[in-house]
Order: C-alpha cells, then structure tokens, then sequence
C-alpha cells in the first residue's frame, strides 16, 4: 500500500509537471494565433471580439506601463529642477545684494551732483534724502555735545552719557541706513526708466559713474539672466505639476504607482487567461480532451497535415493531452485499487 501511495505521488507530481507544460505551450500558442488573427492579412482563426478584447488589454497595459514610467521620470525631474532652483536662488540673493549695492552707490553719486534740471526724476529721492541727511547732522551734533558732557562728568554722569550715546549711535546708524533705502529707490527708478543709461552716455554725469556704470551693466545682465532662468525654471516645474495631474499622482505619488502596478498585474492575470483561453479553444476544434482528433481516422485524411498551418502545435498539444490523461488514468487506477485493499481489510 505505501508503494502505491508513493507511486500515485510520483504521478501526481508528474501530472502537474506535464499541465504546467501544456500550459506554457497554450500561452505561446495563444500569443501566436491572438497576434496572427489581429493582422489583417493574418489567419483569422480567433473571431474578432477575441482578439479586441485582447487588443484592448494591450493597450491598456502599454497605457498604464507609460504612466508609471512617466510619473517616475518626472518626479526624478521634478527633483532635479528643486536643486536647480534652490541654486538659482542662491545666486538671486546674491546678484541682488550686489545690485542693491551697486544702486546705493549711484543714488548716492546722483545726489552729490543733483542739480534742478534732474528735479523732474529725482526731486522726491533728492528732498527725501535731504530730510534724513539733516536729521543725522542733527543727531551728530548731539553726538558731539555728548562726547563733550562726558569728559566733564562724573562716575554717574559718564554712565547716563555712555547709554545716550549708545541710542544716539543706533539712532544714526537707522538713518543713514534710510538714507541708502531711499537713494537705492532713486537710483533703480532712474535704471529701470534708462534715465541713467542715457544720461551716462550723453556725458551729463561724471567720471565716477564710470567704474559705477560698468558693475551696473554688468550685474544687471547677470540679474536679467538669472530672473529669465527662474521664468524657465518655472514653467518647467508647473509642466511637471500639470503631468502628475494628469495621471492622478499630484497628491500621493507611491499610492498612484502601487495602483498602476496593482492594474498592470490584474491585466497580466487577464491576457494570460485569455491567451490560454484561446489556445485551448482552438485546438478543441481538432482534439477531444485526451488529445484524439475529433475529426476522425488519419486513413480518412484527417491526420495532422490535413489540419491547417498549426499542424505542428496542434501535435504538440496532443502529445501532452494523451500523457496527461494517461497519468490521470494510472492514478485513478491506484486509487482506486487502494479503495478495494482498504474495503477488503474491512470486511
């Protein structure tokens, strides 16, 4: 008994071997027919639905395998264009302080040279400037007052004085820092309108503004290019923005990947079952489950020559029909001789 039971083992896992081969070459041949029958000059051995549904499933696989593909190349693009971004506003920062520097330094020339015939673009930086300018002599004065009241004090006294002193410093250092605000505010209005350009080539402004002129054009040029660049960059990353909307992976990209995987497996299952599907079906045309052929005798010539251009896979699938059902006969035939054994023990 326990031979036997070794031996229906045996074969079962013999069995098993031979359906995952019969498989497999219904998988090729399906593949094949499915393809053949979607050519219009093909064989047209599947009915058309069978080979739209398969096409369909193609097609949705291909469509859903670009998505992930593209989802991945944009967010590896999105993450290169954050670097480029936050290297682009690093030199922003730093072209702009530059600039911002460079304008104080032509506010503050024009001032010095500002006569009334530029009262009609410079007027308001020039009075401004000349409010503050007279409030820091002011606050120099009384600098100097107190540096005088501390050479004459006491202990006490110079403490009071050190403290006014203290305010006074910070006081001035405010000023003057407006002051800079306001003829940096100047001297952009007269380079954004090209009243300094023109001038300075007209010769109206002096040799000073040379060396200051030239750091202008050229860290204008600079900052030009880099805001053209963050335009650039912009659009760039709004693009990518747009293509995740697109394929539904703005919010949770993982999630919207794992679906897209999950799809493509589920799609997978479903052209395997039907590429079998169709295999099988086709060679039931010609053979019976045991791999007999439906058609009659070869004698009366049915053989597997006389049964079209997949002869040759439709032998292939009889051979392995005939050995699986003939491995699923000797099993069957143990069993059931197992069965008797047992009964006869039993009686």
């Amino acid at each position: 008994m326990d031979v036997q039971r070794k031996s229906i083992q045996n074969l079962t896992d013999s069995l098993d071997e031979k359906r995952e081969e019969l498989s497999a070459l219904y998988r090729q041949f399906g593949e094949r027919l499915l393809q053949e029958s979607a050519n219009p000059e093909g064989t047209g051995a599947l009915s058309p639905d069978r080979v739209d549904t398969w096409r369909n499933l193609r097609e949705s696989r291909d469509a859903d395998t670009r998505a992930i593909l593209e989802i991945k190349s944009t967010l590896s693009r999105q993450q290169e264009l954050g670097q480029f971004r936050k290297e682009l506003e690093k030199n922003l920062a730093e072209i702009e302080s530059s600039y911002n520097e460079q304008l104080r330094k032509a506010g503050k020339a024009f001032y010095e040279q500002y006569t009334e015939k530029d009262s009609e673009f410079f007027s308001a930086t020039y009075e401004k400037a000349s409010v503050e300018g007279a409030a820091i002599l002011q606050l120099e004065q009384k600098q100097e007052d107190l540096r005088k009241e501390l050479e004459a004090s006491g202990f006490l006294g110079k403490m009071v004085a050190q403290f006014k002193m203290a305010s006074l410093a910070s006081a001035v250092r405010q000023r003057r820092d407006k002051v800079m605000g306001i003829l940096e505010d100047g001297a952009r209005t007269l380079a954004d309108n090209g009243i300094l350009e023109r001038k300075f080539e007209s010769g109206e402004l002096d040799e000073q503004f040379a060396g200051i002129m030239n750091a202008l054009r050229e860290t204008r040029q600079r900052r030009m290019d880099l805001l053209q660049r963050e335009r650039d960059l912009s659009e760039d990353i709004s693009s990518m923005k747009d293509t995740l909307e697109l394929y539904k992976a703005s919010v949770n990209h993982q999630r919207r990947l794992d679906e897209l995987q999950a799809q493509i497996r589920e799609t997978d299952k479903r052209i395997d079952t039907l590429t079998v599907l169709s295999a099988r079906e086709y060679c039931d045309k010609f053979l019976d489950e045991d791999g007999r052929s439906v058609l009659g005798s070869n004698r009366a010539g049915n053989g597997f020559s006389d049964m079209g251009m997949y002869s040759r896979q439709l032998e292939q699938v009889s051979g392995l029909r005939q050995e699986v059902a003939v491995i699923r006969k000797n099993i069957e035939v143990l069993e059931a001789s197992l069965r008797i054994e047992s009964l006869d023990r039993n009686i």
